[in-house]
C-alpha cells in the first residue's frame, strides 16, 4: 500500500468565526543547524515579530512546535532559525500564498475544527522525505464548471475520481490542490493523472493524446524531477496550464519596460535590473540593456494578463549590498500599489510599452534636488537608551538601511539625539530611528527599530505612521518614516521615538502660550501674534512631513512676526511653541 498524503490547497470558507481553534505549527529541524536563539514563528496573528512567538523541542526529537489558538479563516506565517528576519526561511513555490509574489506560508482553519496540526520540514512544504507538487488548471474558457467542482485523478491516488478537489478561493478561474507522498511509492517517477470538470469519470475529463505533456491514454506526464514542484502551463509567466492543453489559456503579452536613468548620480556596474510578482521578485534575473546609450534602459519580457506589481533596482540586489549595488526604487504616487512602494501595472492582452523615470510614475524625469545637510532628531526621553547607543538607517546611506546606519548623539544630554547626513539623490526618502546598534545582534533582542505601530494595554493598534502622517508601509508588518528633502540644508522637527508627533512632557491649554495666526487659511504671506513668552520659548513651523521651514527663539519683547511664505507648498502646516517643561501646538493651512 502506498504511503500518501494529500492537502487541499485554499479550501473555500463561507464565512468565518469567532472561535478559537487549537493550531499547533511543528517544523522539522533535523536538517538543519538550530540557532542558539531558537526556532520562532512569526506571522499576521501575532504582528509578523521574528522574536515573540518560540517554538520548543521538549523531547529532543527535531521537531519543534507551538500551539496556537486561531479564528477560523487563512492565516500566513513563516519559521526563522533564531529571532531575527535575517534567519528567515525560504518558503518554496509550491506552497507559497502566491506562486510569484506573496511567498508566505499559509493555513487555512476551517469553522468546524476544533484542533490542528500542521509539520514540515523547515524550507519545504511537507515531512521531511516527502515531494510536494502544487496541482493547477485553468478553467477560465470553460463553458460551466460542473456543480461538484473540478477534481484530479491519478497514480498518485488510485485513480480515485472523486477523492481529491480542487478550489478557486480567489475566483479567478484557476483550481488549485497540493498533494504530498513519498517519491519512492510513485512507479517510474512519473506523476500520471488527469484533470475532471466534476468528480466521476462520467464527466468531462482531459485528453492530451499525442502531445507534449500527454501519453497515449491521453493522460498528463509530470516528471518528478525536484522535492518541490509547480505545475506550469508557462513557466515565463507563471501561469497555469489549461484544461485539456499543455499550455496556458492565454497568450503571454509582451511588455516593453523602459526606465530613464539620467537622474541618477550613478547607474551599478551590475546594470539595470527589474524584480516584480511576474517572476519571483528576483532582483538579478531580469536585466535591462542600454544599447544604444541614451540612459534610457529597456527589456522586452512576457507578461500573464491581469495586474502585476514590480520595480526597477539599481543593481542586482534589493538593499544595495555587494560591489557596485545601488538601491531599488522608492515610488510614490498613482502608480504606486495600495499600502507598498511597488509599481502597478493591468497588463492586457495586447502588447504594450511602459516607460517611466527611476522612482517617478512619469516618463519625463525631473532633476533630483541638491545634495545638501539634513539634520535627523528624535526624542529619546520616553525610551530606556540601549547601551548600543541610538541610530538612524535608510535608503539615503549607501549601502542602504541597516548596513549603512548612523550613530546619533545627544551632546547636551536634554534626550535628543541627532546626527547630520549629507543627503543627494532622490527627494524622497525613507528612514527609521533604532535603540541600540543595527549592525550587531538581532531585532528585538539587541537592538529596537520603531515599528511604526503604537498599541494600547490591550495591544489594540491605536495608531501608525501612515494613519498619523509621517511614513509608508514597509510591507514587512512594519512602517517606514518618509521626508521630502527640499535640496536645501534642513533640520529636521524632533520627534518621540515610534511617533510622528513630539514626546509631549505637559501640555498648556494657557492663553499666554497661544498664538495668533492670521490669515488662516494663509497663501503669500502670514503674520503671528506672539503670546507672553520668556526668552526660553522656541518656535517652530513644520509641515506634515515634519521639515521645519521656519525656527526661531522668541525674545520677551517681541509682539509679532510676519512670514513670506509665497515659497511654500500647499498644505497642512504645525506651529509648535515651547519652553523647557510646556509646549501648543496648533494647525494652520496654506491654500
Amino acid at each position: 500500500m502506498k504511503n500518501f498524503y494529500l492537502a487541499a490547497l485554499f479550501a473555500m470558507l463561507a464565512s468565518f468565526g469567532l472561535a478559537q481553534v487549537a493550531v499547533t505549527l511543528q517544523v522539522d529541524m533535523n536538517q538543519q543547524i538550530v540557532s542558539s536563539d531558537g526556532v520562532h514563528v512569526a506571522g499576521g496573528f501575532q504582528g509578523w515579530d521574528p522574536t515573540a512567538t518560540p517554538l520548543n523541542d521538549v523531547d529532543m526529537d527535531g521537531i519543534w512546535e507551538v500551539t496556537l489558538d486561531l479564528p477560523a479563516g487563512m492565516h500566513e506565517y513563516k519559521f526563522i532559525n533564531g529571532m531575527s528576519w535575517d534567519f528567515v526561511e525560504d518558503v518554496p513555490p509550491t506552497c507559497q500564498v502566491e506562486v510569484a509574489g506573496n511567498d508566505n506560508r499559509f493555513i487555512v482553519i476551517a469553522e468546524d475544527q476544533t484542533e490542528i496540526s500542521n509539520l514540515v520540514c523547515y524550507e519545504s512544504c511537507a515531512a521531511c522525505g516527502m515531494t510536494t507538487v502544487r496541482m493547477r488548471v485553468d478553467m477560465s474558457v470553460e463553458d460551466a464548471i460542473s456543480p461538484a467542482g473540478v477534481h484530479i485523478a491519478g497514480n498518485f491516488q488510485g485513480w480515485d475520481a472523486s477523492a481529491t478537489a480542487l478550489s478557486d478561493t480567489d475566483e479567478d478561474g484557476v483550481w488549485e490542490a497540493m498533494i504530498s507522498f513519498v517519491a519512492d511509492s510513485i512507479a517510474d517517477g512519473q506523476l500520471i493523472y488527469k484533470f475532471i470538470n466534476g468528480n466521476a469519470w462520467t464527466n468531462p475529463s482531459e485528453d492530451l493524446t499525442g502531445t507534449d505533456c500527454g501519453d497515449d491514454a491521453g493522460n498528463r506526464v509530470h516528471p518528478l524531477a525536484d522535492l518541490n514542484m509547480v505545475l506550469f502551463g508557462d513557466s515565463a509567466t507563471n501561469a497555469a496550464p489549461c484544461f485539456s492543453s499543455c499550455g496556458t489559456c492565454l497568450t503571454p503579452t509582451m511588455v516593453t519596460f523602459q526606465v530613464d536613468m539620467n537622474t541618477q548620480e550613478s547607474v551599478s556596474v551590475n546594470g539595470v535590473h527589474i524584480a516584480g510578482s511576474f517572476q519571483g521578485w528576483s532582483p538579478g534575473a531580469n536585466p535591462l540593456s542600454d544599447d544604444d546609450g541614451d540612459g534610457i534602459w529597456e527589456a522586452v519580457l512576457p507578461v500573464a494578463p491581469g495586474d502585476v506589481q514590480f520595480k526597477f533596482i539599481n543593481g542586482n540586489d534589493w538593499s544595495g549590498n555587494g560591489d557596485g549595488n545601488v538601491d531599488n526604487e522608492l515610488v510614490i504616487g498613482e502608480c504606486a500599489a495600495e499600502g507598498s512602494d511597488n509599481r502597478l501595472l493591468s497588463v492586457g492582452t495586447e502588447d504594450l510599452v511602459y516607460a517611466v523615470c527611476y522612482n517617478l510614475c512619469d516618463a519625463e524625469c525631473v532633476e533630483n534636488p541638491d545634495p545638501a545637510d539634513v539634520i535627523f532628531r528624535v526624542d529619546m526621553s520616553e525610551q530606556e537608551v540601549n547601551a548600543g547607543g541610538v541610530w538612524v538607517i535608510g535608503n539615503f546611506t549607501e549601502p542602504n538601511w541597516q548596513m549603512g546606519a548612523l550613530q546619533m548623539t545627544d551632546v547636551d544630554a536634554d534626550g535628543v539625539f541627532e546626527v547630520t547626513a549629507n543627503v543627494s539623490g532622490a527627494a524622497t526618502i525613507l528612514y527609521k530611528f533604532v535603540n541600540g546598534d543595527p549592525s550587531d545582534g538581532d531585532q528585538g533582542v539587541d537592538y529596537f527599530e520603531e515599528s511604526g505601530v503604537q498599541l494600547d494595554e490591550n495591544n489594540e493598534e491605536l495608531a501608525t505612521f501612515e494613519t498619523d502622517g509621517c511614513g509608508l508601509p514597509n510591507g514587512f508588518g512594519a512602517y517606514n518614516r518618509i521626508h521630502e528633502r527640499s535640496g536645501e540644508d534642513e533640520i529636521l522637527e524632533s520627534v518621540c521615538f515610534n511617533k510622528c508627533s513630539s514626546c509631549i512632557v505637559s501640555v498648556q491649554e494657557l492663553d499666554e502660550m497661544v498664538i495668533e495666526a492670521y490669515p488662516n487659511p494663509f497663501d503669500s504671506q502670514l503674520t503671528l501674534i506672539l503670546p507672553t513668552a520668556s526668552p526660553e520659548a522656541q518656535l517652530f513651523i513644520s509641515d506634515v512631513s515634519g521639515r521645519v521651514v521656519y525656527n526661531s527663539l522668541l525674545s520677551a519683547d517681541q509682539k509679532s512676526i510676519t512670514l513670506s511664505t509665497s515659497d511654500w507648498s500647499l498644505g497642512t502646516y504645525f506651529i509648535q511653541c515651547k519652553t523647557s517643561d510646556a509646549i501648543s501646538i496648533q494647525m494652520l493651512l496654506k491654500h
